[in-house]
């Protein structure tokens, strides 16, 4: 018994046409005899494999050589661009504290009044799932004009009572802008310069860990 030949025509990457002694079909399916038809249709998947184990293996190559696509430099660029930004929202912030601080200016005063803001359940509006106090207090600016003021510190439980003299720090040009003086109100300030600082020698840390598992350009070379 003769031994069939088989082959598959290919146009750009895709099977367009099949023969089998000669006899060409436009599609597997015109073939008539099933045997002829599994033939044919294991060698065009061996062929796809086959093409696609090459273009993976070209692909390796070149990243391994330097000349594919550079995804170390790619996370180096981006984790030294966050860096960057993390330390500039840091150090603007920390310029803005500083100038803040050396504006304030220092008078006393006495807490009037204690308000409660509630913390509702997202998923039940009247189940309170936590409150903060925040005290209102009352000072004379340097303009000699007596302030009411509801500080946006609040604290659980609260941290004043009524009657409490405490010292008050506010911006002259802006007198509602005042706070307590003291230890929590001053860290409270450096709550953004802290995390976005932190966060920056994350990166940075990144970067240099990416930049010693880079290999040297004189070893690319």
């Amino acid at each position: 018994m003769a031994k069939k030949k088989y082959s598959i025509n290919w146009e750009d990457d895709e099977a367009v046409s099949f023969e089998v002694n000669g006899v060409e079909y436009k599609d597997l399916e015109d073939v008539p005899d099933e045997a002829d038809r599994l033939k044919l249709e294991a060698m065009r998947d061996s062929a796809w494999e086959a093409d696609f184990d090459a273009e993976f293996e070209k692909t390796k190559k070149e990243i391994e050589q330097g000349n594919g696509f550079p995804i170390e430099k790619v996370i180096l660029s981006v984790f030294t661009g966050v860096s960057m930004l993390m330390f500039l929202v840091a150090a603007i912030a920390s310029i803005s504290n500083i100038q803040k601080i050396n504006r304030e200016e220092s008078v006393p005063g006495i807490v009037v009044d204690m308000t409660v803001r509630y913390e509702y359940d997202e998923n039940d509006r009247d189940r309170v799932i936590g409150e903060a106090y925040y005290p209102v207090v009352e000072f004379a600016a340097k303009d000699g004009r007596r302030r009411e003021v509801q500080l946006s510190e609040g604290s659980f439980p609260a941290s004043y009572e009524v009657g409490d003299e405490v010292v008050i720090l506010y911006e002259p040009e802006n007198p509602q802008d005042a706070r307590i003086k003291s230890a929590g109100s001053t860290a409270l300030m450096w709550i953004l310069p802290g995390i976005t600082g932190v966060v920056g020698i994350g990166f940075l840390g990144a970067v240099l860990a990416v930049r010693k598992l880079m290999p040297h350009e004189e070893e690319q070379m």
